[in-house]
């Protein structure tokens, strides 16, 4: 019994099909990566949103210092004017004490009802001064704490040669004193120190606090120091501020004509930012400083934010990864399926001594199978050839039906056709196929690719059929 082989690349050592390995999307070390990636994504959004909410933290304390200077200038300059009106108040009755013709119960009478006028007012006592800085009379209730600590008025360090005064100044902790010349009913003045409560320019400093934390605040007169005070429990108004205030606001030396320092300034140095403002006139500067919360602090305080958005993410996250993992795979388990059936497919022309021809319509370039090389003589199969060059090997009798036969297969009239057609082979031999072709259709429901077989005899046993049919011929005609 004879083994008889398929034509075309039969008897070859190594001829066998091999599947292509391909490196699949689906590989475990390559999910591990990307979900590897997918959390290193999640975790810089986490920081990314980390520093918005610390950017935003900063940025809200600052416009808070702001809008809190903003309304302590006004409250700062409510409280001069209560002082002025005081000094206005006052003045007539400072000057009726003083007459030479006054007499001394009449004094007293005077001096007690300025001493009620003084209640609910900024202003505890009033110290009255002589040309020669001598004190001629104390009026009010004096607060043990500034008692024997109130002088003249004293002259600016800064100021130049106009020896310009300052009008504000620390007598005592947390204590200050107010100095205005009082007119007299002759047409002269006198110098007089108003001594203030300890609540005076408090509601202004203490606006501060709408900044937030480690908030300080401070009152600063002509020459820069510091008047009164504010601050949180955490600390208090250091040198360090006032050096800060001090660059900000770019004093220099005083003139008569010239402003002490601007009337607004808003700056930051590192994580403190300051804003200062200008009150009565050039006479006083209110000054907030501020400072951002540490960045563990702002991030404690979001924490319940950050659980949510972490919890949210890493659902993403997941749901993400699942979703690109199972399209890999089926991705993955196509391209297997398409290399499994292009394998069968190859093997099943191999043995059944078949060419195969893969014709993309779009581009018209044409694809052979080592089948159809060996079967037709041409060795290696050809390549890059196009449709007409296929069509050119047709016999000229039968290329007008083939023509028409694969017209109707790219009008998407037809989607299979079964013809026999005669082949010139590369001897210049004719031989006669059976040709069966089948269209693949897209989704637009037009022809992407026609796939055409050519075998060298039909594959159904006709041919076994018609041999035994004209064996049996003869006999037939002898009975």
């Amino acid at each position: 019994m004879s083994i008889v082989k398929p034509s075309g690349s039969a008897g070859r050592p190594g001829d066998g099909v091999r599947l292509v390995k391909r490196l699949e999307r689906s590989d475990p070390f390559l999910m591990r990566a990307v979900k590897g990636i997918a959390m290193i994504g999640g975790l810089l959004g986490m920081l990314v949103y980390a520093w918005q909410v610390i950017h935003e933290d900063t940025v809200s304390s600052r416009r808070a210092l702001d809008r809190a200077a903003t309304v302590g200038q006004v409250a700062a300059e409510a409280d001069v004017a209560r002082i002025n009106a005081v000094a206005m108040d006052v003045s007539p009755r400072i000057a009726a004490s003083f007459a030479a013709s006054l007499p001394a119960s009449m004094q007293r009478s005077l001096q007690a009802d300025m001493a009620d006028r003084l209640v609910g007012t900024p202003v505890m006592a009033i110290i009255v001064f002589g040309e020669a800085g001598q004190t001629l009379a104390v009026l009010g209730q004096m607060p043990s704490d500034a008692a024997g600590n109130v002088g003249p008025r004293t002259k600016s360090r800064r100021a130049g040669g106009e020896l310009l005064d300052l009008e504000l100044v620390p007598i005592a902790k947390g204590r200050v004193a107010y100095y205005r010349d009082l007119p007299m009913g002759n047409g002269k003045r006198v110098q007089a120190a108003m001594v203030l409560r300890a609540s005076a320019f408090q509601p202004a400093l203490q606006m501060g606090s709408a900044a937030g934390m480690r908030w300080r605040a401070a009152l600063l007169n002509r020459d820069g120091e510091t008047i009164l005070t504010a601050a949180d429990e955490q600390g208090g108004f250091t040198e360090r501020d006032v050096n800060l205030a001090a660059s900000a606001l770019g004093w220099r030396a005083l003139h008569s004509d010239e402003s002490a320092a601007r009337d607004r300034v808003t700056g930051q140095s590192g994580d403190v930012f300051i804003e200062t403002r200008s009150v009565s006139g050039d006479m006083l500067q209110l000054t907030y400083v501020g400072q951002a919360r540490p960045a563990l602090s702002v991030l404690v305080s979001h924490r319940f934010e950050f659980l949510a958005l972490f919890g949210v993410s890493m659902i993403a996250v997941l749901l993400a990864v699942s979703v690109i993992q199972n399209e890999w795979q089926r991705q993955d388990r196509q391209v297997r399926d398409a290399d499994l059936t292009a394998a069968r497919a190859e093997i099943t022309c191999d043995l059944l001594a078949a060419g195969v021809i893969d014709w993309s319509v779009s581009d018209g370039a044409v694809e052979y199978s080592e089948g159809w090389a060996d079967m037709f003589g041409q060795g290696d199969e050809p390549v890059a050839e196009q449709i007409f060059d296929w069509i050119a090997r047709i016999h000229p009798e039968d290329k007008l039906a083939a023509r028409e036969a694969y017209q109707a297969m790219l009008e998407g009239r037809e989607t299979e056709l079964v013809h026999r057609i005669r082949i010139r082979m590369s001897s210049g031999l004719w031989v006669q196929v059976v040709e069966r072709g089948r269209a693949l259709v897209g989704t637009d429901g037009r022809t992407k690719r026609i796939v055409l077989v050519q075998t060298t005899e039909p594959v159904d046993g006709s041919a076994l059929r018609n041999a035994f049919g004209d064996a049996t011929l003869p006999t037939a005609r002898a009975v």
